[in-house]
This record gives structure tokens, sequence and C-alpha cells, in this order.
């Protein structure tokens, strides 16, 4: 408890206060045993005059004065008791001594109210300092539960109540990071709700306008069923909008628990590369796999290989007939990287620090396929995992997309 400032000075102005009452009462003492004497000393002086006038010898007023003739005792106890000088009497009736007692009772007094002061004032001071910390908390603290926490409580001293305010700030801070994680979360499923209105305009627009061809015309075989077939593609489209985007927010939500397994590397390239091969295949454009059959990675074999498809499929979209996709992987000390390049159209420099968000479309993508939430898709996976991805490119000869994942994730055995 003394470790707090306030409290420190107040004991200490307490001990100080004790250690002048024992100066002034040294002082008090020291000066009413010298007033004593005084009195005395005059009154033994009055004595002797009076005796060594009437005649009596100096010696018998010595052995007076000292107590060493004591035979008389009784007679001179009866003549003072005759002259009203007795143990009992009133140290009132004695003018001198009366004097005395009250110089030193008004100075004990004085002392007594002096020392009261400094003490009312010392309790006075702690008690105000003490009530204008409690203020200013009770001030910060209001506003913590307003959602401000610009200011803070003092914690620049020592002592149980600093401690106290110390715990309160981390309680504080911990609200904040919750409230602003609530926030962050509101966003986000806002943004989210955005994303999917957005993006089901356009498909909706065109169900829409299908239905309303099928019904005008139904005696026409045909065209139900060119329209029909169109119908199909915007529901395929919109099924994977909604499956995609809702992969995306789960994983950003942190609501995905990756499962870590074992397996080779290049049975999980080929796993993701097994439809998109036919497409390639169709469209004149080679797929190749570069890298060590052996090769040993610790991933979610599911999310990685959406990931790696994904790339994959992005570079298919952005390579002509006769381009060439290549798919490689390499373990260094420090990273396991998987690249997939292509030598195709490129990314322009002022789409590359965009194409990672959701439903980017470069201008000059023109009619390719894709929603664009592929590449988004893919940097959430590997985040997800501890791992990182990052593109290079240069326009007309193509892009590498380079995922990384921790040495951890890269050992060659369990």
């Amino acid at each position: 408890m003394v470790q707090d400032k306030n409290t420190r000075y107040y004991v200490m102005s307490l001990c100080g206060l004790m250690g002048i009452c024992l100066m002034l009462g040294c002082f008090l003492t020291w000066f009413h045993g010298r007033e004593v004497q005084r009195l005395v000393f005059e009154r033994e002086q009055s004595m002797v005059s009076s005796l060594m006038e009437q005649g009596v010898p100096q010696a018998s007023i010595v052995r007076a004065l000292s107590g060493e003739d004591a035979g008389s005792a009784g007679e001179s106890a009866e003549l003072l008791r005759q002259l009203g000088h007795t143990r009992a009497t009133s140290f009132r009736l004695f003018s001198d001594m009366d004097r005395s007692e009250r110089l030193f009772g008004g100075a004990v007094a004085g002392m007594v109210c002096v020392l009261g002061l400094f003490l009312s004032g010392a309790t006075a001071r702690f008690l105000w300092k003490r009530e204008r910390l409690y203020r200013q908390a009770e001030g910060v603290i209001a506003r913590f539960s307003e959602g401000n926490f610009e200011e803070h409580l003092p914690q620049n001293e020592n002592g149980s109540i600093y401690q106290l305010f110390s715990a309160v700030e981390e309680l504080a801070v911990a609200l904040r990071a919750q409230g602003g994680k609530e926030q962050q979360m509101k966003v986000f499923l806002r943004d989210t709700i955005s994303d999917i209105s957005h993006q089901l305009k356009t498909p909706l627009a065109a169900l829409h306008m299908y239905t309303e061809i099928i019904a005008q015309e139904p005696e026409h075989a045909e065209t139900v069923e060119r329209f029909s077939g169109k119908i199909m593609q915007s529901l395929e489209r919109m099924e994977q909008l909604v499956q995609t985007l809702l992969k995306v927010s789960r994983i950003d939500a942190g609501s995905i628990a990756f499962q870590k397994e074992w397996q080779t590397v290049y049975g999980l390239v080929e796993s993701a590369a097994a439809d998109l091969s036919v497409r390639a295949q169709a469209e004149g454009k080679r797929l190749v796999m570069e890298g060590d059959p052996a090769q040993m990675l610790l991933c979610d074999r599911q999310w990685t290989r959406e990931a790696v498809a994904n790339l994959i499929k992005n570079a298919l979209d952005h390579t002509d007939e006769g381009g060439t996709v290549t798919v490689s992987w390499e373990r260094s000390p420090a990273m396991f990287r998987l690249s997939v390049a292509d030598d195709g159209c490129g990314i322009a420099k002022e789409d590359i620090h965009h194409i990672f968000k959701r439903f980017y479309r470069a201008n000059r993508d023109g009619g390719r396929q894709g929603i664009g939430l592929g590449l988004p898709l893919a940097k959430s996976i590997v985040e997800g995992q501890g791992g990182m991805i990052s593109v290079s490119s240069t326009p007309g000869e193509g892009a590498v997309f380079v995922l990384m994942l921790p040495t951890e994730a890269a050992e060659q055995s369990p």
C-alpha cells in the first residue's frame, strides 16, 4: 500500500507529525522543568532570606533545606496545615505554581491545535487527491463503456489502486479488440451480402428475360430448347458464384479448420489438373508438370488442390491456342514453392496489384471466362495455411504465380 505515492506521502506526513510531537513534548517537559526549578529556587531564596533576618543560624538553614534535620517533621507538617498548605491543597492557591501551570497548559494546547491543523491539512490533501483520482478514473471508464478508448487510466505509479487501473485497462483493451472484431465481422458480412447481391443481378436478369421469351413462344420447340439451355448455364453460373463466394467468406471469417496431411506434390497437382487437362487439350494448349515426383508436402489436400486448380484455370484463361502452362515445384531450406507459369497475354502494370481482389476483372480480359473469385479464393486458402502467394508478369509474355508454404510444410517425411 505504501507504494502508492499519495499514500506514501500521507504516511510520511504522519511520521513527521509524530516526530514533531515527540520533539515538542521533550521541549515542553524541559521547559516546564526549568520553570518549576525557577519557582522552587525563588521560594527557597525567599525562605532563606526570611530565616536569616530572624537570626536563624546558617547551619540550621542548610540542614533544613537539605532534609538532614527531619526530627521536627510532625511539627512542621502541623504548622503547614495551619497555614492551609497540604498535599490536597489546589495548586491554584499558589500564584506562582498556578501561573506556571497555566503557561504549560497553554503551550500544550497550542501545540495540539497546530498539530491538529497540520494533520487535518495532510488528511484533507490526501483525500482530495484520491477523490480527484477516482473522478478521473470514473470519467475514463465511462468513456470506455461508450466505446471511446482514446484516453487511458493513470498507470505511471505503484500501488494497489494503480494495479486495479492496470487491470481495468487490460479489460478495456480486450473489449476494444472484441469490439473491433465485431465491427470487422459486420463490415465483412455487409460486403459479402453486397457482393452476392451485385453479382446475382446479371444472371437473375438473364433468367427473367429467358423465361419471358419461352413463355411468349411456347410453340417454338427450337426457341424453348435454346433458351432452356441458356437458363441452365445461368443457373450453373449462379451456383458456382455462390459456392465460391461462400468458400472465400468462410476462410476469411476463420471458420475453416485446415486438416493437414502428408502427400506427394505430384499426386496433388495431377488431381488438381485432371479436369483442366481435358480443356487444355480441347483448346490446343499444353499443360506441363515439372518437379520431383517423390516430393512430400504437408497441407490440406482438398483446399490446396482447389487453390492449385484455380491458378491453373486462370493461366488457361489467359493463354491463347498453342500456348503452354507449366506447373513446377521445388523445396528450399526456407520455403516450399509451387509455380504456375504461362506464356499468355500477361498482366498490365495497373492491374497486377488488384488481381487478388474479389470480382476484379482486368479491362483487357474481354470475354474470357471466370467470375473474378478464383484468385481471391486461392490466396485465402494459401494464407489460411500460413503461406503466401505472389505474382510477377511481363505484359505480352505471360505471368507466373508462386504459391509458398513454410519450411515445416516441406519436410520429406513426418
